[in-house]
C-alpha cells in the first residue's frame, strides 16, 4: 500500500487555506474578467493558484503540476505522480455570491487517482480521502425512487443534460468538484454531466468518489485516465454501482 498520509496532510493544510483566502477577499471586492473570450477568472481565482502551488510544489518538487490557471507545458507527462489543481471551481458562483464553489486539489499516480481534498469555504465543508486499493462496493444497493441526480446549475437551466428517465430527478449543483465531494458523502444518487470536462475539475471528487467505493467512469462508461497529453474526460457518469448500471442500461439507447 503506497503511504501518502503526508501528502494528504499538507493538500489539507493547503486547500484549506486558499479557500479561507478566497472567501476573504471576496468578502473584501476583488476585480474579474474573461479569459479565452467568455470563462470567468478573477483575482481570487490567481492568488489561490499561487498559494497552492507553493505549498505543494515545494515539499514535493518531483510531482508534475496541472491546473486551470498555470500554463500548462509536456513536464507533467514524463511524471507518474501529478498534482492536479483547481483553484475555484464554480467561478460564476463564487462571483455571483453562491454558496456552491471549491478548492479542489487532487493527486494522481499512473494516471488514476490517489488522493483528494475538496473544501467549499462558504459552507465551511472540506472532504479529503485517500483512495489507493479501495475497490467498489460489492454490494448494490437498492434506492428508493425517484433518484436524485446531480448535475450543472447550466445543465439544468437549459436542458442541456443527456435524457433523464422518469425514475430520476435533476438537482443544480454550481461547481462539479463540490458535486462530486456531495455525492461521495451521501448527498445525492449519481452526478451525471453529458459535457466534457478539464481533469482540474475533477480529479479531486473522483477520489472521494472511489474512496466511497462508488463506480467512476465518463458518460461513455469508460474508465477514467488522468494525465493526458489534452487533459479532458467525455463527461460524468458516477454512482453507487447498482445505481450506475441502471443508469448505463437506460443511455445505452441514446449513445453511440
Amino acid at each position: 500500500m503506497i503511504d501518502l498520509t503526508r501528502e494528504l496532510a499538507i493538500a489539507i493544510e493547503a486547500t484549506r487555506a486558499a479557500g479561507l483566502e478566497v472567501a476573504k477577499m471576496r468578502a473584501e471586492g476583488l476585480r474579474y474578467g474573461h479569459k479565452d473570450g467568455h470563462e470567468l477568472v478573477s483575482e481570487a481565482d490567481i492568488r489561490a493558484a499561487e498559494m497552492l502551488h507553493e505549498a505543494l510544489t515545494k515539499p514535493f518538487p518531483d510531482v508534475g503540476w496541472l491546473s486551470e490557471e498555470h500554463v500548462d507545458n509536456s513536464d507533467r507527462l514524463s511524471r507518474d505522480r501529478v498534482w492536479i489543481v483547481d483553484p475555484i471551481d464554480g467561478t460564476r458562483e463564487f462571483l455571483e455570491g453562491i454558496p456552491e464553489y471549491a478548492v479542489s486539489v487532487g493527486l494522481v499516480i499512473d494516471g488514476q487517482p490517489a488522493l483528494g481534498v475538496v473544501y467549499n469555504p462558504a459552507a465551511d465543508d472540506l472532504q479529503s480521502a485517500i483512495c489507493v486499493g479501495i475497490e467498489e462496493r460489492r454490494q448494490l444497493l437498492t434506492a428508493p425512487d425517484p433518484l436524485d441526480v446531480l448535475v450543472g446549475r447550466g445543465e439544468q437551466r437549459w436542458d442541456e443534460l443527456p435524457p433523464i428517465p422518469a425514475w430520476a430527478r435533476t438537482h443544480g449543483v454550481g461547481s462539479v468538484a463540490y458535486r462530486l465531494a456531495l455525492i461521495a458523502k451521501g448527498t445525492g444518487h449519481a452526478v451525471l454531466s453529458g459535457y466534457g470536462r478539464s481533469e482540474w475539475d475533477v480529479a479531486a471528487g473522483l477520489a472521494l468518489c472511489k474512496a466511497a467505493g462508488m463506480r467512476c467512469t465518463d458518460i461513455l462508461g469508460e474508465p477514467f485516465t488522468f494525465n493526458q497529453e489534452t487533459p479532458t474526460v467525455r463527461g460524468l457518469l458516477i454512482a453507487e454501482p447498482g445505481t450506475h448500471e441502471r443508469f448505463t442500461r437506460h443511455f445505452k439507447p441514446y449513445i453511440r
